[in-house]
């Protein structure tokens, strides 16, 4: 199939627009993920979708809804126990990344989820989401953004320091908890596009490659979302060119594209 007359069929379109929309977007909240140091919650919150998709496939209900529901509801624990009981925030994080995978391996065996819809959560199906949830993470998008640029200042003060956001008269608290809530339905809308093993196509490469040669905050979100539309738009087509998943296509991009600035990282220091 010719790829530019692919876009004719209205799934792969979609899915083309989602992407695209995705890609320049996730990636702001992947430089959340690296500058905070939330490496562990991400793998929390991408089992948490997991669950959250197995409950929805066992029931009949929208997937991207749901496992934005089970993450917003891990986001509120973490924050509610590590402030209530102290628990270590590795510690908290780590008991729940083994509980919602158990339980998400409960529900799909005891509810006799077919197997093609697992192996959906783990590797994502973008011509496969319907207009809905086409909506909801273009929907969502426009939310992150409207998150990022008001607050542009206060998130480069908290990413700076949280003790100099806090004396500069930020609500340092407030805004990582918001912070962590963005965070968890990021993984949500990226699970359902790439799969649960491939989210960081969308949500971490790009905000590594852009830290190789970003000089400032403002550089390293700008370059994160060029990193993570190019990366998008290359795998989208190559997946079609190739006859190969479009999760698969963007990862390897994204990967072949961190290599290349690594190794030009290396070579020009």
């Amino acid at each position: 199939m010719n790829a530019l007359s692919a876009l004719h069929y209205a799934p792969i379109a979609r899915g083309l627009l989602v992407l695209l929309v995705a890609g320049a977007v996730f990636p702001l909240t992947g430089v959340f993920v690296l500058r905070l140091n939330l490496v562990t919650l991400r793998f929390t919150l991408m089992h948490g979708t997991m669950l959250g998709a197995a409950i929805a496939l066992a029931v009949g209900a929208n997937q991207v809804l749901l496992a934005a529901a089970v993450n917003v509801s891990l986001v509120a624990l973490i924050a509610l126990s590590g402030r209530r009981n102290g628990l270590g925030a590795g510690t908290l994080t780590t008991f729940l990344m083994v509980t919602t995978i158990g339980l998400a391996f409960v529900v799909i065996y005891r509810f006799g989820v077919p197997a093609k819809d697992t192996l959906a959560i783990l590797w994502g199906n973008l011509f496969a989401l319907t207009p809905v949830d086409a909506l909801l993470t273009v929907a969502f998008a426009g939310a992150t953004l409207g998150f990022v640029l008001p607050l542009f200042g206060k998130l480069r003060a908290l990413l700076f320091s949280p003790e100099v956001a806090f004396s500069a008269g930020v609500n340092s608290q407030a805004l990582q908890r918001a912070i962590l809530a963005f965070v968890g339905l990021t993984v949500a809308f990226a699970v359902r596009l790439v799969g649960a093993l491939l989210l960081d196509a969308l949500l971490l490469l790009p905000a590594i490659v852009a830290s190789f040669y970003a000089r400032s905050t403002r550089q390293l979100f700008v370059l994160a979302s060029l990193v993570g539309l190019t990366s998008s738009v290359l795998g989208f087509f190559a997946s079609l060119w190739l006859d190969i998943p479009a999760s698969s296509a963007v990862t390897v991009v994204a990967a072949a594209l961190l290599g290349a600035g690594f190794l030009l990282r290396r070579r020009t220091s």
